[in-house]
């Protein structure tokens, strides 16, 4: 496979196999220029943290796929608000920053082991571009709601 970095539009140009030439433009993946991205940092409860990017407008939730072998079961019902696995805690300063669960979601934290006031799950929180570094510790217990 041949590919040339075309400099004047900062872009990818990639030749297939199939003489296909597919351009893409490296600003729209993980980059520090873009603020369309943010890091998020997951603290798991041994204090182990895992950095992950995420698209602005994306969920929490959708950072971490279910495959993810870091995150065993994490966001098990795929964001459709029934499981709980999802469930991060947000410092005070964040809670306060981006608000606290109610509704639906807070009647399912009524039920999630280790849940706190300030227990979200990561289906139901939007990423904004001022997430970016944000710390969401993992609870102790993670227990699959639907069961």
């Amino acid at each position: 496979m041949n590919s040339i970095i075309d400099n004047r539009y900062k872009s990818l140009l990639i030749r297939t196999n199939l003489n296909i030439e597919l351009k893409t433009s490296p600003a729209r993946y993980y980059s520090k220029e873009n603020s369309r991205w943010a890091t998020i940092i997951f603290e798991k409860p041994d204090g182990t943290q895992i950095k992950r990017k995420g698209k602005v407008g994306d969920k929490i939730q959708e950072v971490v796929g279910i495959n993810d072998p870091d995150f065993c079961g994490y966001g098990a019902c795929d964001g459709t608000l029934s499981c709980s696995t999802c469930h991060v805690i947000l410092s005070n300063e964040d809670i306060k920053k981006y608000g606290e669960a109610d509704g639906e979601e807070a009647d399912l934290l009524d039920y999630a082991p280790s849940a706190t006031n300030n227990s979200r799950l990561g289906c139901n929180i939007e990423i904004v571009p001022e997430m970016d570094g944000i710390i969401l510790k993992l609870p102790d217990t993670v227990n699959d709601l639907r069961d």
